[in-house]
């Protein structure tokens, strides 16, 4: 009888698909749901009180880095390989060999972001700290921090907080040695505030 009660708990609480011995790293408080499929986890960074839902997560040569409190709604897919094309070898035939530099990379995904339903990363990309990515979004380059981003392909849409607010977040949740300063925080909404204009 405590056998089949500890067997309906690990169906019910999706225990044991998942060795975190297989991980690159896999930190406490992450939560991976039955239904998400991840190839080849040793390449697979989960820094603690993470989630994934239904989520599928190729890693190939590039790695995926989900840093702490990071996670997403239902249906993130994650991509650190591209599809080449190569003189004389049809798509179908061409190897992780034939590839040429630059068509996989890594995505890493900074503190603190949220991303939405169906949201898509490809490889090569870094979300920002702080970061909400709207549903449906496709991201194919990198995004700046407690930013709002969206669209196919995902683009800088507004900044969340103002500095002082995001200034105020990061005392209460981070070291100083991890905050970041007032003139960079000034620096990166100088840089993408201007390219909306």
């Amino acid at each position: 009888m405590e056998l089949e009660i500890i067997n309906i708990f690990k169906k019910l609480f999706r225990v044991g698909k998942f060795n975190p011995k297989n991980f690159g790293y896999f930190g406490d408080k992450v939560g991976i749901s039955l239904n998400t499929i991840i190839t080849n986890p040793q390449n697979v960074y989960l820094y603690g009180n993470n989630g994934l839902k239904h989520a599928i997560v190729l890693s190939g040569r590039g790695k995926v880095v989900f840093k702490r409190n990071s996670g997403s709604s239902y249906g993130l897919k994650v991509s650190t390989g591209n599809h080449a094309r190569v003189i004389g070898i049809p798509y179908r035939c061409i190897s992780d060999i034939d590839k040429p530099e630059g068509y996989d990379g890594d995505v890493i995904v900074e503190e603190d972001v949220w991303m939405g339903f169906n949201v898509t990363l490809l490889s090569g990309i870094n979300v920002g700290r702080g970061c909400t990515i709207a549903a449906g979004a496709v991201v194919t380059h990198s995004l700046p921090p407690y930013s709002v981003c969206g669209g196919v392909p995902a683009k800088f849409i507004k900044f969340y907080w103002s500095i002082d607010q995001i200034m105020e977040h990061e005392s209460i949740i981070y070291k100083e040695d991890e905050r970041f300063s007032r003139s960079e925080l000034e620096a990166i909404f100088h840089k993408y505030e201007k390219k909306e204009l």
